[in-house]
């Protein structure tokens, strides 16, 4: 039996024999809590001893963006050991992040389409970063608020000034506590921005992160993590969050990732045919093609589960439909030409939600959303074809990220 080591940032002691590419592996852990003279003491003595030593949440090197930073302690703890491998995930986190992204969609189309998404943190998470960048145009990274508790303003964590920023932050962390880079589950201390949370629909990153500073509120999110525990789907679920998807392969036969990346690339070591192959994405490649592994997608809310989800287009049908709209009753009071023509350049508006449809025959669950145009007939009718198809690509945007397959149009 293969045996690994895994060095974490908390207390508890546990053994725990998991069955992976036919072989049973034990996973030996040990919190060193944030300790890195033990995290040391505890490398010495198991090196020679176990197959590979897994160093979960203790990164040698950090990633944001297009800049890289080694991390001091971390560097100094890869470095140990003389005889086992010592790891901590970073070469293939990246790349089962994206291929974890692509299997989620094909297995939820559109779960990412379209949606405000929220990095917590970037750091050491390009991989998924640049999957989910390919699904929407709207992300944001929390590393300001989480990392220095900077309140929201614009600009903070948007992708234009990530080049700018990602240099300095990683300085920063470089010599910083592995627990500030990897915060975990707790009373946050300084309260952070509630805005970056509130704004997106997608929370992507570190579980500890989220469950640390997101607001106690998470309702009809979805987070995005390498791996969950229970304790963590208990949390999430009472925070109102909808949906947990996590990245890495399932050692329990639970369809969930409970593991990290730095516990599944230690086990991709110890399992190589050849000792002496090198530490690569290459050869960890040969070993991953043989997992039958798809991204576990977990509904926390019973009532969000299984529903299929439309949208429908209409449009004023003359300038009265305008003037009885609550947010537009102002208008009765100018002239009706000005308010029709200026109103036709108002980007699509969501109305309402319709729900509680279902199927006597299947049970199938229905929710409906119901979006307007602005543009009058004799609007639309004044304007080129391409003035109403603007709106309505807008229109299915909307849509995709409210999670609706279908959009009919009507009046």
């Amino acid at each position: 039996m293969k045996k690994i080591l895994r060095i974490h940032l908390n207390q508890d002691e546990t053994k725990k024999v998991v069955h992976f590419l036919d072989q049973e592996i034990e996973i030996h852990s040990i919190g060193c809590q944030g300790d890195n003279g033990l995290a040391e003491r505890l490398i010495s003595e198991y090196d020679g001893q176990v197959d590979a030593i897994a160093l979960d949440g203790m990164p040698n090197m950090l990633e944001l963006g297009t800049a890289r930073v080694a991390h001091v302690v971390g560097e100094k703890l890869a470095q140990q050991a003389t005889q086992t491998p010592v790891v901590n995930g970073r070469i293939i986190r990246a790349g089962l992040e994206r291929w974890g992204v692509i299997l989620a969609d094909r297995a939820q189309p559109g779960i990412f389409a379209q949606k405000h998404i929220l990095m917590v943190p970037g750091v050491c998470h390009n991989g998924l970063a640049q999957a989910l960048a390919r699904r929407s145009s709207s992300i944001r990274y929390a590393d300001p608020v989480i990392y220095f508790a900077l309140p929201q303003f614009p600009g903070v964590g948007s992708p234009m000034t990530l080049e700018q920023a990602a240099g300095p932050t990683l300085e920063q962390l470089k010599e910083a506590p592995f627990r500030r880079i990897k915060p975990q589950p707790g009373d946050p201390g300084t309260p952070r921005a509630a805005e970056p949370f509130q704004w997106a629909d997608v929370l992507a990153g570190d579980i500890g992160a989220i469950r640390r500073y997101a607001p106690a509120e998470l309702k009809h999110k979805t987070v995005v993590v390498e791996c969950a525990s229970e304790e963590d789907l208990q949390d999430l679920r009472q925070r109102g969050a909808s949906i947990l998807v996590t990245m890495m392969p399932s050692l329990n036969g639970d369809n969930l990732g409970n593991w990290s990346a730095a516990v599944i690339e230690a086990i991709l070591v110890a399992l190589r045919p050849n000792v002496n192959a090198p530490l690569t994405e290459d050869t960890y490649l040969d070993l991953m093609a043989d997992i039958k592994w798809t991204p576990a997608v977990r509904y926390l809310q019973p009532a969000d589960a299984g529903i299929n989800k439309f949208a429908f287009v209409i449009h004023p049908l003359n300038i009265s439909f305008i003037h009885k709209h609550q947010l537009f009753r102002w208008t009765r009071y100018l002239p009706d030409d000005l308010v029709e023509r200026t109103a036709a350049y108002m980007p699509p508006i969501y109305l309402s939600r319709i729900t509680g449809g279902q199927s006597p025959t299947t049970g199938q669950k229905i929710e409906g959303y119901l979006i307007s145009l602005a543009a009058t007939p004799r609007q639309m009718m004044q304007r080129g074809e391409r003035f109403t198809y603007d709106r309505l690509n807008k229109s299915a945007k909307i849509a995709e990220r409210l999670g609706a397959r279908m959009m009919g149009l009507g009046a």
